[in-house]
């Protein structure tokens, strides 16, 4: 079995449902991810953890996955988002979110304002209009 294939391990203790992820939280993954978080959660779940400390890689769709698995969680049911590896946490920076407070991530959350500049620590727009091409020099470009 491949190292960095995700794995998720449920754990039942009580009304705290805890889902062990392993491996890479990528685009591939995230179906199984998102099938298997729904079936850990009832509605006897007090307390929904993702301990994340064995996530080798997260992409995207993975963080985007776990933002969807956190509403699975009933009601006024607290989430938490354990600890990110370094590559992951890394990742998670540069995409400017706090995972701790992903369930209230509201959509377009993240680059919403564009990527950050790393002397500066500020976010700069770029203005684009409407039908204009994606790259300069594109134009007339199927």
């Amino acid at each position: 079995m491949d190292v960095r294939a995700l794995t998720v391990k449920t754990v039942r203790d009580g009304p705290v449902c805890t889902l062990i992820l392993s491996g890479d939280l990528d685009l591939p993954a995230t179906g199984r991810f998102l099938e298997q978080a729904a079936l850990a959660v009832d509605d006897l779940t007090g307390r929904l953890v993702f301990d994340l400390v064995r996530v080798l890689f997260l992409d995207c769709a993975g963080v985007r996955a776990l933002r969807i698995a956190t509403r699975f969680a009933p009601g006024r049911c607290p989430v938490i988002i354990g600890s990110l590896s370094p590559m992951p946490r890394r990742i998670a920076e540069l995409l400017g979110l706090d995972l701790a407070s992903l369930p209230e991530l509201s959509l377009g959350h993240g680059l919403r304002d564009g990527p950050r500049d790393s002397r500066t620590g500020q976010q700069d727009l770029v203005p684009v209009e409407l039908g204009a091409p994606f790259l300069a020099g594109t134009e007339g470009c199927p």
